[in-house]
């Protein structure tokens, strides 16, 4: 019988003083993991040795990593230097959300930045590790529609953005895992697959 995990997933802009509610929230709810942004100021030096941590540990509670992090592997700031690395819509590039999945730069900045922030994560999260990289709000009208990335879906150029991401992870941790959502798309449409550390994700259970 596989071990259900049902998950809550904090809003990185949580105020600390509604941290410790929150926790009480989850195991009245029968919460057994709680699942941080990668960027999110739990995973700071500050949090280490804060009642914060220890109350987790107190209840059990496994810990994983991500959300809606696609942002912090490839800062906004960026578009100021290079707009190309960005989405394209109607021919004008925009840094409002996601970015130009078939830009051979944009990938290797969001594979390098995944490798740092995992590594960062990775003493503070419970083995197995799973991590969740899920795409913004409005993921399937805002991906990009440049003339490369046009031959791809949306559903397809989150995935191509998944795998990278997934590529930095498993020099990392090798049997740390990646859920990633899956919109409906065709198996192994445009011989795009999930790497083998990237799984569907099925909500709350695994």
């Amino acid at each position: 019988m596989k071990h259900v995990l049902k998950r809550l997933f904090i809003d990185p802009d949580t105020p600390a003083r509604e941290r410790e509610k929150i926790i009480y929230l989850a195991v009245e709810n029968g919460c057994n993991t709680l699942v941080f942004s990668l960027g999110d100021s739990f995973f700071t030096t500050k949090f280490r040795s804060h009642k914060y941590f220890k109350l987790i540990s107190t209840h059990g509670l496994r810990i994983e990593a991500g959300g809606c992090d696609f942002p912090v592997f490839l800062p906004k700031r960026l578009f100021a230097k290079d707009r190309e690395l960005f989405r394209m819509d109607q021919g004008v590039r925009k840094s409002d959300i996601h970015f130009c999945p078939t830009n051979p730069k944009t990938i290797s900045i969001i594979m390098d930045n995944a490798q740092k922030l995992f590594n960062r994560v990775f003493d503070k999260v419970t083995p197995p590790r799973i991590f969740h990289l899920l795409p913004d709000k409005g993921h399937e009208e805002t991906w990009c529609a440049c003339p490369a990335c046009r031959a791809f879906s949306p559903a397809e150029q989150y995935l191509i953005a998944v795998n990278s991401a997934a590529d930095s992870l498993a020099k990392v941790d090798m049997d740390a895992k990646i859920y990633y959502i899956d919109f409906d798309r065709e198996p192994d449409a445009e011989g795009i697959s999930p790497k083998k550390n990237v799984i569907v994700s099925t909500g709350n259970k695994i």
